[in-house]
């Protein structure tokens, strides 16, 4: 007795004389995969244009000759303001440092020789609460732009050294 001996040509040609093809075959098995994605609360502060990505600008008080009279000044966008984009229904708060001072209740800025010129930031324009790196101001997100205005004031004080005096303060954004 001879054994027939199969090799894949002799099943393609035993299935094609049968009228099947191998495709007819093939078997299919669908699966599902799950998916999910979690958005966290998030914000985002301070200028997005790229030459000056996360800062705020400067609060300037001015040019004067003396000190002699108080000097306020309040911020606008891109000149001191806070620009904070929280994402909508996320509690925030914003907390500025002492500067170069290290008191918030006595900031400075520096010029000429070292000399200085007292003043502070205000969370209003009644200027009667300091803000603070502690306690802050907060608020809750909207899901777009909101300007936290800074108020400042320089009070009466002994005419300083002429020049520029500047101080630098840090914005800490927490939600």
């Amino acid at each position: 007795m001879r054994c027939l001996r199969t090799t894949p040509r002799t099943w393609l040609l035993l299935l094609s004389l049968l009228g099947c093809s191998p495709v007819a075959l093939s078997v299919t098995k669908s699966a599902t995969i799950g998916l999910s994605a979690e958005v966290l609360p998030a914000c985002s502060a301070g200028s997005t244009a790229p030459a000056t990505l996360g800062q705020f600008g400067t609060l300037n008080f001015g040019t004067y000759f003396s000190l002699n009279t108080l000097v306020s000044a309040t911020s606008s966008v891109g000149n001191g303001s806070l620009r904070i984009n929280c994402l909508l229904n996320t509690p925030y708060r914003v907390l500025l440092s002492a500067g170069g001072s290290g008191n918030v209740a006595a900031r400075r800025m520096t010029g000429p020789a070292a000399a200085q010129i007292n003043y502070n930031l205000y969370t209003s324009a009644a200027y009667t609460t300091v803000w603070d790196n502690i306690t802050g101001v907060t608020g809750t997100g909207t899901g777009a732009d909101q300007y936290l205005q800074v108020f400042g004031r320089v009070p009466k004080q002994a005419a300083p050294t002429p020049g520029t005096y500047t101080d630098t303060i840090t914005v800490t954004v927490s939600w």
